[in-house]
């Protein structure tokens, strides 16, 4: 039997279906968008924060056959709420260069958009992560917001460790925030309006502290769905890896 790659993807994700575990399944209400957290794409990691190549496609597939309109954070949240009900967000924290490799390609060829949370220190070096794994760069940031419609967010300059965010005081943070935007500001020719805290990290009062810096929707680890009462300030993401087969990611989303 003959198969293209899309109907590879598909049944691929089927075989791995077959292996599913029971998850939590969020109740989709109308709505409500599914704010999709990734890290790393990569078949030589394991770790929590890394997802086969072959299960993200199989996901995105998926997402394009049931009519999903991928958006970037900002667009999600500035859509009508009668718009929103087939609506999905796919965003990226740190920054990993395998982004161009997988993900870039799926996003072209289904038209979707996604939201990149960039560590500012780690722009075109190397995160040390079980292996050094290479982050994007300027250039390739600077093609990506122009060329392909992926928004660029902050994930922070230089506060992305547990340590350092056990540390910063307000002023540590509100000037480690500021550089961010300097330099975004100067590499792309804008700021950037979406912060994630690093590992969902953050108190109260730096809430404040990155309004004052310019970001206008901040990103959480913490679970549910965006929906027409959620605090921009306080948006929740879905934590997708290795651990969600096809079925399981259906089922996680909220979907039959």
């Amino acid at each position: 039997m003959n198969l293209n790659r899309r109907q590879f993807i598909v049944l691929s994700g089927a075989a791995l279906a077959s292996l599913t575990l029971p998850f939590r399944c969020l109740a989709a209400e109308r709505g409500t968008v599914p704010v999709l957290l990734y890290h790393d794409i990569s078949n030589q990691h394991r770790d929590p924060y890394t997802i086969a190549p072959s299960l993200f496609a199989a996901q995105l597939e998926w997402l394009h056959q049931q009519g999903y309109r991928v958006v970037t954070v900002s667009e999600a949240c500035a859509a009508p709420q009668d718009e929103t009900g087939r609506l999905a967000v796919i965003s990226f924290d740190d920054g990993y260069a395998s982004f161009i490799n997988y993900a870039l390609p799926l996003c072209k060829a289904y038209s979707f958009s996604a939201t990149i949370a960039v560590i500012g220190n780690l722009v075109g070096k190397y995160m040390e992560r079980e292996g050094r794994r290479p982050m994007l760069s300027w250039d390739e940031y600077r093609y990506l917001s122009a060329e392909c419609s992926i928004e660029i967010a902050c994930h922070t300059f230089g506060l992305h460790s547990m340590a350092a965010l056990g540390k910063p005081t307000v002023s540590a943070l509100a000037a480690d925030l500021f550089r961010f935007q300097q330099i975004i500001e100067h590499e792309l020719g804008k700021k950037a309006s979406v912060l994630a805290w690093p590992y969902g990290v953050y108190r109260p009062d730096w809430v404040d502290v990155a309004r004052q810096a310019g970001f206008t929707y901040l990103l959480t680890s913490n679970e549910g769905l965006l929906g027409p009462g959620t605090d921009w300030l306080a948006i929740p993401r879905l934590a997708i890896n290795n651990k969600l087969d096809l079925i399981s990611f259906q089922q996680y989303l909220g979907e039959d």
